[in-house]
C-alpha cells in the first residue's frame, strides 16, 4: 500500500494499544489515538512524540479522537468525527479493555460496564465505519486473550453470574468470536485478525499505579509483572508488521496469531460459526444498528 496509512487504535492510552501506536509512528504511519479522556490521550501522544523524537523521527503524524466505548451515543460521535477527518482509513486496532475487579458494574444506560466496553462499544465502532475500511482494504486487528468461557446466552452480559475474572474472560472470548465472524462477512473487502500479546506491563508509564488491582489480583500482577511481562514494543513491532508490511491482507484474514506468529491450530471460538452468527445478531439489536448506519458511513 502506498503512501502514509492511517491507523486508528482503539485503546491507545493502554499497554499495548500504546506500543503500537510508537511503533506505527516511528515507521510513518498517520496514527489516531483513541480514548476515554481527552487530557490523556494528548499526554500520551506527547509521550509519543518526545519518545520517537529522540530517536530521530520528525515526521510524525499522531492524532487524538476521544470515545467512551461504553457509551454508545459517544461511539456514534467519534464515528461521525472520524468519517469526516480522515477519508481514508487503512486499519484499526482493537485495542480497548476495562477490567474491573468487582460487579456486576451497570452503567446508566443499563448495560454491564466490561460487556459494553469490551464488546459492545467497539462492534458499533467498526461497524459504523466498516464502508471507509472496506474502500481501503483496511485491517481490523482485534487484541485478544487466550482465556475461554461459554458464552450464556441468557446472561449475555454476565449480570447474574458475575463472579471473579470470568465476566472478563467472556468478553475476551466474544472478542475472539467478532473477529473471526467479522473475517467470514466481509472476505474480499477487509482482513480481520485476532491478536494475542501475551501479558504486557508499561513499567515506565505513570498512571500505572492509578490503574493497578487490589487484593490479590494486585499481589498476582506484582508478581507477574515482575517475572513475566514483556514492554510494549514487544507487542508493538508484530502489530505494525501486520499492518504495514503484509504484502496481501486477504491471505491472512480470519488468523490468529501469538505476537508475529500464526496460530494453526484451530481456535474453538473462532470456529464456532454458530456463536458468530448468534452474537452479531445479538449485537446488532443491542447498539441498534441498522442497514442504513452501515450503508451511510
Amino acid at each position: 500500500m502506498a503512501g502514509r496509512q492511517t491507523v486508528l487504535i482503539a485503546g491507545a492510552n493502554g499497554n499495548i494499544g500504546g506500543g503500537a501506536a510508537v511503533a506505527l509512528a516511528g515507521r510513518g504511519a498517520e496514527v489516531v489515538l483513541l480514548g476515554r479522556k481527552s487530557s490523556t490521550l494528548v499526554a500520551r501522544a506527547t509521550r509519543i512524540r518526545a519518545e520517537l523524537s529522540a530517536r530521530g523521527n520528525e515526521d510524525l503524524a499522531i492524532e487524538t479522537l476521544e470515545v467512551d466505548f461504553s457509551d454508545q451515543d459517544s461511539v456514534r460521535s467519534a464515528a461521525a468525527q472520524a468519517l469526516d477527518r480522515f477519508p481514508s482509513i487503512d486499519g484499526l486496532i482493537l485495542s480497548v479493555v476495562a477490567l474491573g475487579q468487582h460487579g456486576p458494574d451497570i452503567l446508566p444506560n443499563g448495560h454491564e460496564l466490561k460487556f459494553a466496553t469490551n464488546v459492545m462499544g467497539p462492534f458499533l465502532l467498526t461497524q459504523l465505519l466498516i464502508e471507509r475500511l472496506g474502500s481501503s482494504g483496511a485491517m481490523v486487528l482485534h487484541v485478544v486473550a487466550p482465556f475461554h468461557e461459554d458464552i450464556d446466552w441468557d446472561d449475555l452480559e454476565s449480570i447474574h453470574d458475575h463472579h471473579g475474572e470470568q465476566p472478563y474472560h467472556r468478553t475476551k472470548t466474544m472478542n475472539r468470536i467478532i473477529a473471526a465472524e467479522l473475517a467470514r462477512r466481509y472476505a474480499g473487502r477487509i482482513a480481520s485478525v485476532a491478536f494475542d500479546p501475551g501479558f504486557i506491563i508499561d513499567k515506565h508509564d505513570p498512571t500505572l499505579k492509578d490503574r493497578w488491582p487490589t487484593g490479590f489480583s494486585g499481589l498476582y500482577w506484582s508478581v507477574m509483572t515482575a517475572l513475566v511481562a514483556k514492554p510494549p514494543r514487544v507487542a508493538g513491532e508484530p502489530m505494525a508488521d501486520l499492518m504495514l508490511l503484509t504484502p496481501d491482507r486477504q491471505a491472512i484474514n480470519g488468523a490468529l496469531f501469538k505476537l508475529g506468529k500464526r496460530v494453526t491450530k484451530p481456535d474453538k471460538a473462532m470456529s464456532d460459526t454458530a456463536a458468530g452468527q448468534r452474537l452479531w445478531d445479538e449485537l446488532e439489536k443491542m447498539t441498534g444498528l441498522t442497514a442504513s448506519d452501515v450503508r451511510t458511513s
